[in-house]
């Protein structure tokens, strides 16, 4: 049986283990998580956020006719692995000009129930904001940066000062008992996460707004920070930052919501 860490090429229609080449430009790129016991959450999601990514990217757009054949063959590998929990990451890198579609199997990082976040330091980091991967090892570059000053996350904003996204999540928060995330036209990467929590709260009758907030704005709010990895962060402390609180009880209620939507892969 086959053990993480593993890597994978999709050539001539077939998913061949080898190890990669350095690539010049990471073009697309999607992540889960898979338990232990081979369960993930909205696996079917991740798909199509990587093949529209896929279609909207210049570069990756001629892999388009091959990424759903080559999605089947990852989700195919992924399960004949027993070592998890895993984080697997499917990407389209661009390697000598070329873009290839390529398979990373990792063993997942340590998951956290709590954070500690800073807010990023001078203007937008991102170039493509609507898509995973052209900015993401820029943005894990960056939040090892913070996390050498104590920080676990940074929270990004818009040219307005209005908080956007995390470097590696997206951001929610609380007033009383409303869902608040940033309002929809802020140019982020839609979070698979986030759209799980907001279809629970439908499902559950909690009442969801989006706003238009400064860091200032979030002081007395419960904050999170959800990511496919780790779940639900709970923000306990923001560097430099609002005060924020901590209701542990209703943390724990929408985790086990959450796991609630997970199956098999």
């Amino acid at each position: 049986m086959a053990e993480a860490p593993a890597t994978f090429v999709w050539s001539r229609d077939a998913l061949v283990e080898q190890d990669l080449e350095p690539h010049d430009e990471l073009l697309v790129a999607d992540s889960w998580y898979i338990s232990p016991t081979g369960e993930v959450r909205a696996v079917d999601a991740h798909r199509q956020r990587f093949l529209a990514g896929i279609e909207s990217s210049l570069a990756a757009s001629a892999l388009a006719p091959s990424a759903e054949e080559f999605w089947g063959a990852a989700v195919g590998r992924l399960r004949s692995f027993r070592s998890g929990p895993l984080f697997p990451r499917v990407e389209v890198a661009s390697v000598d000009g070329r873009p290839e579609l390529r398979l990373r199997v990792r063993v997942a990082p340590r998951r956290r129930e709590s954070a500690v976040v800073a807010t990023h330091e001078g203007a937008d980091p991102r170039t493509v904001p609507r898509v995973k991967g052209p900015d993401l090892e820029h943005l894990i570059a960056l939040r090892a940066l913070a996390q050498e000053n104590g920080a676990d996350e940074l929270i990004l904003l818009d040219a307005e000062g209005h908080v956007v996204d995390g470097s590696s999540s997206a951001v929610l928060w609380w007033r009383g008992e409303t869902l608040v995330a940033p309002a929809s036209d802020l140019a982020r990467v839609a979070s698979v996460t986030a759209r799980s929590i907001r279809l629970i709260a439908t499902a559950t009758g909690t009442r969801v707004v989006e706003e238009r907030a400064h860091p200032a704005d979030l002081e007395g709010c419960e904050v999170w920070v959800v990511s496919a990895l780790h779940g639900i962060s709970v923000v306990d402390s923001w560097i430099d930052g609002p005060t924020v609180v901590v209701r542990p009880s209703r943390a724990t209620t929408w985790r086990r919501r959450l796991r609630a939507l997970s199956r098999p892969l």
